[in-house]
């Protein structure tokens, strides 16, 4: 077993744990790309040749230890607080060796499985959205306390992070119109907003879960010498009707089944947008776009992500029904290829 394969699980808990350990630092806004960074790491040892039993016992001891060091670094004093990190209990508990658990090693795991058997990657990616959605659905549903303290809770954050800043900056400058148009309506409206964003819960959860799994099968390849392999997304036709049935509960009376669509129409928003990236993409290649013009694509996006992502999902979307020939003429030999290389 070579030392180098012990890395990889290393990498991925202290990325994790980066996450962690800086909750008001500068590490925080990279979030999502912290998560994704440990899955993808945690998937290039799963997957690597010189993985085995001995290292799996290795690195589970390893992460035991990261956590344990993780939890009593807060006595290290003033020391660590002088690094910019913030270093306190309440941010260094030792539960978080399930959220670790749950939050990358199964949906990579999952991942790592469909990876092994050559199955469709929609799988996965769907999977790793249903319990998250399913839990904190069923959560919010079924225990008022848990929802109503969350509200507060939000509304609490609203209040502080927002409208007592806006009100700070309101007596020391002239603060643009849209910004006082945004303060006004938080004043009245702040426990209804706080109320919206809870109740939409469940598809941020999931959509995390999503990008994790999603990304990293994308983000792979940087892991091998000279091999990337992009495999291909794309949902079940059958599976739209899931979306429009979520987006016909928007017009019910009843404010539970709004919300239970608005949930739906995030989360297929998101999964078509995959799809729909996969279908420009075979777009490119068919006309040989140059990486160039590919890239300018990515800037477009960054720039006008509201109008270009909306577009992408509507091409993944329409794809069901306008399938071109050279998009099903592709997919056909990709699936024969991986069925040959398989046996």
């Amino acid at each position: 077993m070579s030392k180098s394969v012990q890395l990889y699980p290393i990498l991925s808990f202290l990325t994790f744990y980066m996450i962690q350990i800086s909750s008001k630092t500068y590490f925080a806004v990279f979030g999502i790309f912290l998560y994704i960074a440990a899955g993808v790491a945690l998937l290039a040892y799963l997957e690597s040749s010189e993985r085995t039993r001995k290292s799996d016992i290795i690195s589970a001891v390893i992460y035991i230890l990261f956590t344990a060091l993780f939890f009593i670094l807060p006595s290290a004093g003033d020391m660590i607080e002088k690094t910019g990190l913030l270093l306190n209990s309440e941010n260094l508990k030792i539960w978080w060796m399930p959220v670790y658990i749950v939050t990358i090693f199964i949906p990579v795991f999952f991942l790592y499985k469909n990876r092994a058997d050559n199955k469709p990657l929609y799988i996965p990616v769907v999977l790793s959205a249903v319990l998250p959605a399913l839990l904190t659905g069923a959560l919010l549903v079924f225990f008022p306390d848990i929802r109503n303290g969350a509200v507060s809770a939000v509304a609490n954050i609203i209040q502080v992070s927002i409208i007592d800043t806006l009100i700070k900056m309101k007596e020391t400058m002239q603060i643009p119109d849209y910004y006082a148009d945004m303060l006004s309506y938080l004043i009245l409206n702040k426990e209804t907003v706080a109320k919206q964003t809870v109740y939409m819960i469940p598809a941020a959860f999931s959509s995390v879960f999503i990008l994790i799994t999603y990304m990293c099968d994308r983000m792979k390849p940087v892991f091998r010498d000279n091999s990337v392999i992009i495999r291909e997304f794309r949902l079940p036709d059958n599976l739209v009707w899931v979306l429009i049935l979520g987006g016909f509960l928007i017009l019910a009376p009843n404010e539970g089944l709004k919300y239970v669509s608005y949930n739906v129409l995030a989360l297929f928003a998101l999964l078509y947008f995959f799809q729909g990236l996969q279908v420009v993409n075979k777009l490119f290649e068919k006309f040989q776009v140059s990486i160039f013009i590919r890239s300018l694509l990515l800037l477009f996006i960054f720039f006008y992500f509201t109008v270009i992502a909306s577009m992408i999902v509507l091409i993944g979307i329409f794809s069901i029904w306008f399938k071109p020939k050279w998009l099903e003429k592709d997919s056909n030999d990709k699936d024969k290829k991986d069925q040959d290389n398989g046996n």
